[in-house]
C-alpha cells in the first residue's frame, strides 16, 4: 500500500484499509436486532420534538440534538449497565492509524475514564451513512485490540453509523465486519430502542 493511500486516523479508513491493515473483511447481512420493541419515555419524545424544531444542519447539531437523547434514553432504561463517553480520543495502535476521536464509546465498567471492556462504538455523520462503515469498523477493531491488551477479550463488538434519523448497526465478529441489512429510523423510536436493547442484552 502506498503512502498516498495510508490512513492517518480512523476517519481516513476505507473498507480496503480495514481488509489490508487489520485483516477484517465485510459482508451485508441481517443482524436480527429487533427482538423486542421498547417504548420511548415521554421525556425523550418531548426532547426530540423540541430539538427537531431547531436548525439541525451540521454533524455536531445532529450529534447533540438527535443522537445523544436516544443514547441517554438507552442508558436510563438500563441503569448502571454501561458507561458513556462522547468525543473522547481513543488511540490504540498508531502504527496502523487506529487512533483519533470516537463520537460515542461505551464500556461495561462504570469508570470515569475509558477502561476495558469497550463493547460498542457509534459514529455520528451528516451525510450518507454508507460512506462511514470503515471508520466505525476500524474503531470497533481498535476496541477489540484494546480489550485484549487489558486482558478483557471480547470476540464480538457492536457499532453503528447514524445521521440521527437513520441508523445502521454493525457487528465485528472474528475477521468479519457484518453490516446490517436492516435500517432503523428515528421516526420509529420503539424499534430503534429495541435494537439497542438487544445489544445491551447480549452483554448481560
Amino acid at each position: 500500500m502506498s503512502k498516498r493511500t495510508t490512513p492517518k486516523s480512523y476517519s481516513d479508513y476505507t473498507l480496503q484499509h480495514l481488509r489490508e491493515l487489520c485483516g477484517i473483511d465485510n459482508t451485508r447481512t441481517r443482524l436480527n436486532l429487533l427482538q423486542e420493541t421498547v417504548e420511548p419515555s415521554n421525556l425523550l419524545l418531548q426532547i426530540l420534538a423540541r430539538n427537531q424544531a431547531l436548525p439541525i444542519n451540521t454533524e455536531k447539531a445532529r450529534s447533540e440534538l438527535l443522537i445523544t437523547p436516544v443514547l441517554t434514553e438507552w442508558l436510563s432504561q438500563n441503569p448502571q449497565k454501561l458507561q458513556y463517553f462522547s468525543g473522547n480520543t481513543f488511540d490504540v495502535d498508531p502504527q496502523r492509524a487506529l487512533k483519533g476521536r470516537c463520537d460515542f464509546l461505551f464500556t461495561k465498567r462504570l469508570s470515569l475514564d475509558i477502561v476495558a471492556p469497550v463493547i460498542a462504538v457509534f459514529e455520528a455523520k451528516d451525510d450518507n451513512v454508507d460512506n462511514w462503515y470503515a471508520q466505525c469498523g476500524s474503531e470497533m477493531f481498535a476496541a477489540r485490540l484494546f480489550n485484549e491488551q487489558h486482558n478483557e477479550p471480547y470476540r464480538i463488538i457492536y457499532g453503528a453509523v447514524t445521521d440521527g434519523y437513520e441508523w445502521v448497526f454493525l457487528r465485528l465478529e472474528d475477521t468479519m465486519l457484518h453490516i446490517d441489512a436492516e435500517r432503523y429510523y428515528l421516526r420509529n423510536l420503539s424499534e430503534l430502542l429495541g435494537a439497542l436493547q438487544t445489544i445491551m442484552n447480549f452483554y448481560q
